[in-house]
């Protein structure tokens, strides 16, 4: 059996000397274990810029990497900074704005070396990147105006580009730091990939279907999503209540003007899959039904129980997306309480979807195929060991009648094999579940926000001396 296995790890669930994983060390060791254990596939999630509650689904910028991912090891080697102590190197759980006032202390001394001697690097990387000049002021305006919204900020601030196309000169400086850690980050992510593709190791990267309200697309391109001429959303994103949540699950994210998308050929939301696309071998796009039918909340609900489905773009974005990336890779998150067309949508274009074995197990009517990616469960479900806790005896009892197996001890590793085993294009476990992590390992609880949500790290890398799975004899 020809199995495609990989592994989904967040790179801040890294290893790493200053509090959190990043671009570094920690990333080359990880390849080396997953190309010598025969994996071939590494999951991230977004990279770009955190957003409220520190989640990577709510960002500032779909374009910006998250600066907290900046090896300052990487940078010490390039002559900017000495090398930097250890600092909250064996923590288990990531404090980001520690985390993030650490690396910008050492990150601004490297900047300061940087712009005596490698000036013109910056001006070259602004003009190859167009868009970081642009998420560069909104950072720096941003914090002109208290880190408030933008649609809060003095009026000199909140339409600046409409009567400008350059940044205000008197913060230059500022600018050209925001664009420094951009410069960092994404000659550091170029250099991980490199080094993957060279180990035979596939990255796929995660997008979510919408941006932050609080972020430079929303500031700069209003008229292209549901905001009212008081600069304030009227309804936001979310979904009905389904298996992860019976209230639903309310995000508060923009609403996309889909009318006036399709004016401009939909350019802000395909320019923004295909840049995400470019920085992976596959992209898995978050929350795809919402491409056939999104679910649109009133603002100012507290719930999302009060929301109404509506029509989505379907096949005339997918047509403009592939006639300018034909060779786009995408994975669909076909997830949640679905209608017949969100699978035809995705079985047009040949997206490979998702087969949630949490959620399939106990019906026997549900079995996976060579044209979905099986996992466990996400970054959004209980680790597979806290899952398996947390069931009674009758469940075990059915799991077990299922497979075929004594219900005894054992049970744990057979629904490990039964899962490597399942039909599948791919087959993904979070780290957590082959390291036999209960719930203490999990990433997100959805419809909540803050500590613990995407907080979990690993101490260090003794795991890779503790795992046991696979066992390849399975596959032969």
């Amino acid at each position: 059996m020809n199995k495609h296995l990989g592994i989904l790890l967040a790179v801040s669930s890294l290893p790493g000397n200053h509090g959190i994983g990043d671009f570094g060390e920690s990333c080359y060791k990880f390849i080396d274990w997953l190309s010598d254990n025969h994996y071939e596939y590494w999951q991230t999630l977004p990279l770009n810029p955190l957003g409220p509650g520190y989640s990577p689904y709510m960002s500032t910028c779909s374009k910006a990497l998250e600066y907290r991912y900046i090896s300052l090891d990487l940078v010490a080697k390039m002559g900017l900074i000495q090398k930097v102590p250890a600092h909250n190197k064996d923590c288990i759980k990531v404090d980001y704005y520690d985390v993030g006032e650490f690396k910008k202390r050492e990150l601004g001394l490297a900047y300061r070396k940087f712009m005596k001697n490698h000036s013109e690097v910056l001006h070259k990387f602004k003009t190859l990147n167009p868009w970081v000049k642009e998420y560069a002021t909104f950072e720096v305006f941003k914090e002109m105006n208290d880190n408030k919204q933008w649609n809060e900020w003095d009026e000199e601030y909140l339409d600046y580009f409409k009567t400008h196309n350059k940044p205000p000169r008197r913060y230059k400086d500022q600018i050209n730091f925001i664009v420094f850690l951009q410069y960092l980050a994404l000659k550091q992510w170029n250099r991980v990939r490199r080094y993957a593709a060279k180990k035979g190791i596939k990255i796929i990267c995660d997008m979510p279907f919408y941006v932050g309200f609080d972020g430079v697309e929303c500031w700069l391109n209003r008229d292209q999503f549901q905001i009212g001429p008081d600069n304030k959303l009227f309804e936001v994103g979310g979904v009905g209540p389904d298996a992860f949540s019976d209230v639903g699950q309310l995000w508060g994210s923009p609403i996309y003007n889909f009318e006036r998308m399709k004016e401009t050929g939909y350019q802000l939301f395909i320019d923004r899959v295909g840049y995400l696309a470019s920085m992976c071998d596959y992209l898995r796009i978050d929350h795809f039904r919402a491409f056939d039918t999104y679910y649109v909340i009133p603002a100012g609900e507290e719930t999302a129980r009060n929301g109404v489905w509506k029509i989505g773009p379907r096949e005339d974005f997918f047509n403009k997306l592939y006639e300018k990336y034909p060779n786009i890779n995408l994975i669909a998150e076909d997830l949640g309480d679905l209608r017949p067309e969100v699978l035809e949508l995705r079985d047009e274009y040949n997206l490979p979807g998702m087969f949630i074995c949490e959620f399939t197990i106990f019906d026997l009517k549900q079995e996976s195929t060579d044209r979905q990616i099986v996992y466990p469960g996400t970054h959004d479900n209980e680790t597979l060991y806290g899952w398996y806790l947390n069931l009674n005896d009758e469940q075990k009892r059915f799991i077990a009648n299922r497979l075929g197996v004594p219900y005894d001890e054992k049970l744990y590793d057979v629904i490990v094999k039964y899962i490597y085993t399942m039909p599948s294009l791919m087959t993904i476990f979070q780290l957590q579940d082959i390291i036999k992590l209960d719930n203490s390992g999990r990433m997100n609880w959805p419809g909540t926000v803050g500590d613990p949500n995407w907080t979990w790290k690993l101490k260090d890398f003794s795991f890779m001396d503790e795992v046991k799975y696979p066992d390849w004899n399975w596959f032969k």
